[in-house]
């Protein structure tokens, strides 16, 4: 929906904003869809600066993040005027810091961006921004439990051999059995920890491959060295990315 709901001026629940209205001009009560549960996401278009006199991103996305009733809050933001020079997006850091904020302030799942042509045209250096910074490692979309909570069963059998060239990984698995509630594997992630790293399954960094196709069973890491020591697991997702329990942990040492 549009990015106010309703100011406060004209309704107590409203944001401390004065912009064009989405309940009143545009007759969405996009509110009440929340509350009810009709929908799984709500993404308001928040394609204001920071600091905006009529309508604050940082108010608005506030308020949306206060209001999202347990369901997932997507922000979009308005990568069309990275490069317009206008009060607030003269700043070229805009929408980056934007998506910090989402991230650390208004606790956002997640971020859409219109339009895709100028992150492809990398207006203001946004699709840099985002390639190599913010979007640098690998993530699992969030899961949405009052869909579905049962999470797959772990893939197990996990092999991890040393390729003739002597600096890949050859990684086999075996098929997750379905899970309690009948799902089958929808698809499956590697991770690598490197030597004394935690296996920590929490961190993106450790990410190394995301499958969304279950009937891939192996995976070839060619990003080690020689001398490398390091250790796998695999995890098994269902369609709406709820994930299992790690596999059994291999080691595996390069010469």
């Amino acid at each position: 929906p549009f990015g106010i709901w309703d100011n406060k001026k004209d309704q107590p629940r409203g944001s401390a904003s004065s912009g064009l209205s989405g309940y009143r001009q545009l007759y969405a009560d996009a509110l009440k869809w929340l509350e009810e549960g009709w929908v799984d996401y709500i993404n308001p278009q928040i394609y204001f600066p920071f600091g905006n006199p009529a309508a604050p991103y940082e108010v608005l996305a506030d308020w949306w993040s206060q209001h999202a009733n347990g369901r997932h809050f997507y922000i979009g933001h308005a990568a069309y005027r990275a490069n317009e020079n206008r009060e607030g997006w003269r700043e070229r850091n805009q929408i980056p810091n934007q998506v910090r904020y989402a991230r650390q302030h208004a606790h956002a799942q997640g971020s859409i961006y219109y339009s895709s042509k100028h992150i492809s045209n990398n207006a203001a250096g946004l699709r840099d921004s985002l390639q190599y910074n913010l979007y640098r490692y690998k993530s699992l979309p969030p899961n949405m439990p009052w869909l579905d909570s049962v999470p797959p069963e772990p893939p197990f059998g996990l092999l991890a051999t040393v390729a003739e060239n002597r600096t890949s990984v050859i990684l086999h698995w075996l098929p997750s059995a379905p899970a309690a509630d009948g799902d089958e594997a929808y698809g499956y992630v590697v991770y690598r920890f490197n030597e004394g790293e935690e296996l920590n399954l929490n961190n993106p960094q450790n990410i190394l491959y995301i499958t969304y196709d279950s009937k891939q069973l192996t995976y070839t890491d060619n990003m080690t060295r020689r001398n490398g020591y390091y250790r796998y697991v695999v995890t098994a997702i269902d369609r709406i990315k709820n994930e299992s329990t790690p596999s059994n942990v291999r080691e595996i040492y390069i010469e």
